[in-house]
């Protein structure tokens, strides 16, 4: 493919969204920096993108409305870009590379066809498993309740284990043996193996 006959498929107006988006988190994150340290910030701003996208997803799989899953795939391409840039800034080799990989898979996936590669089921799944994570960190951070943390690390396990290991197999799975175009999945594959290398740890921790 020439790079002419590349630029007709660019949406000049999906571009706008997602760099719209991305500053929409950016501000976010200032406006949080403002108020606690810059990891705390990037926490919650994190946290709010999980909430909103798992509220996106679920929108989409109740209604199957087009529009609503354009609004879940650009609120999450704006954040992985926010996302890739302090992860780029900040953390060190080699956690820096597999966020990356995980932030340019991720957008890749949710630009294809959501009906075949289950990019709503699998986004809904994926960052409702999240969400404990970012309380765990708040709470490792600002509170010395023990007892407490001990809690929430548990919670955090079983709800992001058995979302990632048995969910999220099965639509792994379903897409490998049934897109015909499997080059996506297999691009979001070492995501998947992410998520099963990260249950381990979180049970490790425990």
């Amino acid at each position: 493919m020439s790079a002419l006959e590349m630029v007709k498929y660019i949406n000049p107006m999906s571009i706008m969204d997602s760099c719209a988006s991305w500053t929409g988190f950016n501000f976010v994150h200032n406006y949080l920096n403002l108020k606690m340290e810059r990891n705390l910030a990037n926490n919650f701003t994190a946290l709010f993108h999980a909430c909103g996208s798992s509220l996106f997803a679920l929108s989409y799989l109740i209604s199957g409305d087009k529009n609503t899953y354009y609004f879940l795939k650009k609120f999450s391409t704006g954040y992985f870009l926010y996302d890739t840039y302090h992860t780029a800034k900040y953390l060190k080799q080699p956690l820096s590379s597999m966020y990356i990989y995980h932030h340019l898979a991720t957008t890749y996936y949710i630009h294809q066809n959501p009906e075949i590669y289950k990019a709503g089921q699998i986004m809904f799944w994926a960052e409702l498993s999240n969400i404990p994570s970012y309380f765990v960190y708040y709470y490792l951070k600002k509170s010395k309740d023990t007892k407490k943390i001990k809690l929430l690390k548990s919670l955090q396990f079983y709800i992001y284990a058995f979302i990632r290991l048995p969910i999220l197999s099965y639509y792994s799975y379903d897409v490998l043996k049934n897109a015909e175009n499997k080059t996506p999945a297999f691009i979001a594959l070492p995501v998947y193996f992410m998520g099963l290398i990260w249950s381990y740890n979180l049970w490790k921790n425990l």
